[in-house]
């Protein structure tokens, strides 16, 4: 008996964790013990055993006399997290410029310099290409131990690395000609100078993503 419970309690603690990590539980969500175990069709016990367990790993808290919440990202976790992605992305870049451009980067890299010369004013056209440019620059690295770690970091943050719309068009395509600096510097061959400009242009977006993101979840920026 005491084993199909600690069976449970593991079972309860992968599936909660699960839809913390990919965004199905998203930060500042109410974290129900009982409505939890009758989603996951598991006892309350085992469940509740799951939870103290994520609150030990800091992916949930509990507020006194206010309940259960799935976490919100602080203020410094963002920014470690988005220190990470410098180097990941940065270190990308670089050995894209080593390796050239592929196929799937070029093509992204076109559909933004045509964005950009025929005036469009589509942000959420614009923000998809520019997001499938990051992949494909991953992708021009070669590297996958690079890019697993990247999705892992994804993974294991939420919505800090997803995708977010912004409907502020001048900084969409200040983001847009950044993607064409770096491109032009992997397409020249000049590794140092793609690490450069992606580094810059991971820095120039941190501090407004953060406040973004902050604000979504109800928190001073």
């Amino acid at each position: 008996m005491a084993a199909d419970r600690q069976s449970d309690t593991q079972t309860a603690y992968t599936q909660i964790r699960s839809r913390i990590l990919d965004g199905r539980l998203a930060p500042g969500y109410p974290l129900s013990p009982r409505n939890m175990a009758d989603e996951l069709m598991l006892g309350h016990m085992p469940v509740r055993s799951a939870i103290q367990r994520l609150v030990v790993e800091g992916l949930v808290e509990v507020i006194p006399r206010k309940g259960t919440y799935v976490t919100a990202p602080t203020k410094i976790d963002l920014r470690e997290i988005f220190e990470v992605r410098l180097a990941l992305e940065s270190t990308a870049a670089y050995l894209a410029a080593v390796s050239g451009p592929t196929d799937g980067l070029a093509a992204a890299a076109q559909q933004l310099r045509r964005i950009v010369d025929e005036g469009s004013s589509d942000l959420m056209t614009e923000q998809r290409i520019g997001w499938v440019f990051h992949q494909e620059l991953f992708a021009a690295a070669k590297n996958d131990r690079l890019y697993t770690s990247y999705r892992m970091l994804r993974a294991q943050t939420g919505l800090a690395l997803n995708e977010l719309h912004r409907d502020d068009a001048a900084t969409v395509r200040r983001g847009t000609l950044e993607h064409l600096s770096i491109y032009a510097s992997i397409q020249t061959r000049e590794p140092e100078a793609a690490r450069r400009h992606m580094w810059n242009h991971i820095l120039d977006g941190t501090d407004a993503r953060i406040k973004l993101i902050r604000g979504q979840h109800g928190k001073p920026a």
